[in-house]
């Protein structure tokens, strides 16, 4: 396999609606509810807001030196980003 970003898989061409954020919050819920945990427990939603903060440093980290391109950054936030929308939604 090669290190070159050409060989990524883009992971959609433009920005997916709500019904797609809607879609992965409960994705997100359900494979908490696979390890025994709910994202309505306030623990367990805090957990995942740290865990995103941190892949989110580690998507920017590999753009600012070059190994992924900005649309690539960009798609990788957005899906990462939908963990915070689900801590936050999930427990409403």
């Amino acid at each position: 396999m090669s290190d070159e970003t050409d060989n990524v898989i883009h992971l959609f061409r433009q920005e997916p609606g709500e019904h797609i954020k809607r879609g992965m919050a409960e994705q997100w819920e359900i494979a908490f509810l696979a390890a025994d945990q709910s994202l309505t427990r306030p623990e367990t939603a805090t957990s995942l807001r740290v865990a995103v903060s941190f892949m989110s440093h580690l998507i920017r980290g590999h753009f600012e030196v070059g190994q992924i391109t900005e649309e690539q950054r960009d798609s990788l936030l957005w899906w990462i980003g939908t963990g915070a929308y689900a801590a936050e939604e999930i427990p409403k």
